[in-house]
């Protein structure tokens, strides 16, 4: 169950970051790999806690 919340965590914050250089009025391949790596990571990271945190 853990996997499914950082999945899910992982594909929201890739939405998030891609969505968030977009409004900057940023473009392009390099920007859109580090909006789009840094938001799947922090958003897996996010997943995880959340699920961690359901358990207590």
């Amino acid at each position: 169950m853990r996997d499914t919340f950082r999945t899910v965590g992982a594909l929201t914050g890739l939405c998030v970051g891609l969505s968030l250089m977009w409004l900057m009025g940023m473009g392009g391949l390099v920007p859109a790999a580090i909006f789009g790596a840094s938001g799947a990571v922090i958003g897996g990271l996010t997943g995880e806690r959340v699920h961690d945190r359901g358990e207590r």
